[in-house]
């Protein structure tokens, strides 16, 4: 059977089928993005829509802004330790599951299941097993005050966002680790390469594409996290968990949608640069593995 192509005759036909995409994507995108744009050099408050144009007074403020500082350096040491930690437990969690035992594929639906969850409530569980007389520490039998310490609540907030997602990231790595030639470890196992070996010289280089994957979703989606924060946190104590995305929403309550647009374009720039640098250097490292 002879394939179509697209041609200037069959232009028409193809863009009538891709035209709701586009139209949803233009209006729940498209114009949401050049409107807030448009809002942050304004002093746009979300109620009149009389604004007054202002330059770059919004940008200038948020730079010197040092509560928004702080939620950027939050936000970013988030986003690196979520990384870190998410990625390493899911390579652990691959490995394990991608051997052979009883139970195997109900083990896998259980480690995949969190991330099927909403924010809301694996926020409100851990916050459960955050309390006082909560599980961790009744374990442990200590008394810590998880969420309402500032030395552990970015930590704590961190952790159940590690737990909802690093399932996800670990059916990823596990496709990946199926791929990987049995032949090419048995040979190794035979050359005398131990297990730590055979791991960091064959099987961690060829999980490239995977880790290409899950290090760029952890890191740009962990720079827009809100929900769990907010549900966990608020940002609290005293700011040691307010990320850019809880701080945007603090200032659309206190009608500064002009300010809270400039923010939301810098949190933006933000995500897409260090999104772009972050995928180059893997596809580089991808590209010279193999």
């Amino acid at each position: 059977m002879k394939k179509s192509k697209l041609t200037y005759n069959n232009f028409y036909y193809y863009l009538l089928l891709v035209l709701p995409l586009l139209v949803i994507y233009v209006m729940f995108f498209v114009i949401p993005v050049l409107q807030s744009m448009f809002y942050s050099f304004t002093n746009f408050n979300g109620l009149n829509p009389s604004v007054k144009f202002m330059g770059l007074k919004n940008y200038s403020v948020a730079f010197t802004d040092k509560s928004f500082l702080k939620a950027m350096v939050n936000t970013v040491a988030f986003a690196l330790g979520v990384t870190v930690f998410q990625n390493l437990f899911a390579i652990l969690l691959a490995l394990g599951l991608n051997r052979r035992f009883r139970g195997r594929d109900i083990m896998r639906t259980l480690v995949f299941a969190p991330c099927m969850l909403s924010p809301i409530v694996v926020a409100f569980l851990w916050e459960f097993i955050y309390k006082p007389d909560g599980l961790i520490n009744t374990l442990f039998g200590s008394s810590v005050i998880w969420l309402g310490n500032q030395a552990t609540a970015l930590w704590a907030v961190m952790f159940a966002h590690v737990w909802m997602w690093m399932g996800y990231s670990a059916t990823i790595y596990l496709s990946n680790l199926q791929n990987i030639s049995e032949d090419v470890l048995e040979a190794a196992a035979m050359d005398g390469c131990g297990g730590w070996k055979r791991f960091w010289r064959i099987i961690f280089p060829m999980l490239a594409p995977s880790t290409t994957i899950n290090v760029s979703l952890a890191f740009t989606q962990s720079l827009k996290i809100f929900d769990i924060v907010y549900a966990m946190t608020n940002g609290g104590p005293q700011g040691a968990t307010e990320t850019m995305g809880t701080y945007v929403m603090k200032q659309m309550n206190n009608n500064l949608h002009g300010y809270a647009s400039a923010l939301t374009v810098v949190m933006m720039v933000l995500i897409v640069v260090s999104g772009q640098f972050l995928i180059r250097n893997l596809k580089r490292r991808e590209e010279a593995l193999y």
